[in-house]
């Protein structure tokens, strides 16, 4: 049986991770009302709005019953609470592929730079190939080619060029690879998929967040509730910055 102090302790970190969700909602909400900003902008903070009011439902329906889980082992609990402090940053993950796959689409100057690094790769590929390769040499260069056109719509590719191309600095290309890094887990039961040696402060607080995990370990179980949303809070605008980097302000009369 759970006692009263580490369920209150449990309380309180819930609390703290919801107020936080809560000021990125609000946030959120009244960066859309601003009319002039675009509308791939807009689209990009109601999906934020979205998560973090997700996250925030999940923790007020868990505080409500957290009682109900005093019979329930320490690290089964934590287990659970972990799932849920984890989500909204999932969630922001999934919806920045979905909005830079739509940019892609939708603005020119955003496509042609990734056009343009793909390019160079497949003519750098060319020039180093024998011209005259038959058979499964000739197979393998079509494959490549073919490998390198679809290339345009991988995270890894897209943040690997906008760092050459310096839209987005180191910082922000070590905080979206290790994100991607842990959304990647989901696909092997929330278990690393390599190790993780990573770090980041929390900017209200100052306080140093590690993500420390052997591969094979299980990721739902977060040291720190908050250390999910410090990244998570990053990666919200370092996408601000990369769409208002192609995005043109809207203007109004």
């Amino acid at each position: 049986m759970l006692s009263d102090k580490h369920i209150a302790d449990q309380k309180k970190h819930l609390e703290e991770l919801g107020n936080r969700l809560g000021y990125e909602v609000a946030f959120s909400r009244q960066f859309i009302e601003e009319s002039n900003r675009p509308d791939i902008e807009k689209k990009w903070m109601s999906s934020v709005m979205a998560s973090c009011n997700y996250g925030a439902f999940l923790i007020k329906i868990l505080i409500s019953g957290l009682n109900e889980y005093r019979h329930l082992p320490e690290e089964q609990l934590g287990f659970y609470i972990g799932k849920i402090a984890i989500q909204p940053f999932l969630e922001i993950i999934n919806s920045f592929e979905q909005i830079t796959n739509q940019f892609i689409d939708e603005n020119q100057q955003f496509k042609t730079i990734l056009d343009e690094r793909v390019k160079e790769k497949i003519s750098l590929l060319e020039e180093n190939w024998e011209n005259d390769s038959k058979g499964k040499s000739k197979k393998l260069k079509s494959n490549l080619i073919f490998q390198l056109k679809h290339k345009i719509h991988e995270m890894a590719f897209i943040r690997d060029t906008l760092r050459k191309r310096k839209i987005i600095d180191n910082e922000d290309y070590e905080i979206l690879s290790f994100a991607w890094t842990i959304r990647n887990s989901m696909h092997f039961d929330f278990t690393a998929i390599r190790d993780i040696n990573f770090s980041y402060p929390d900017i209200k607080t100052g306080k140093v967040y590690h993500f420390n995990f052997s591969k094979g370990q299980e990721l739902y179980h977060p040291v720190d509730l908050l250390s999910y949303y410090v990244i998570t809070e990053q990666i919200i605008f370092i996408h601000l910055k990369i769409l208002q980097r192609f995005s043109t302000v809207v203007q109004t009369t």
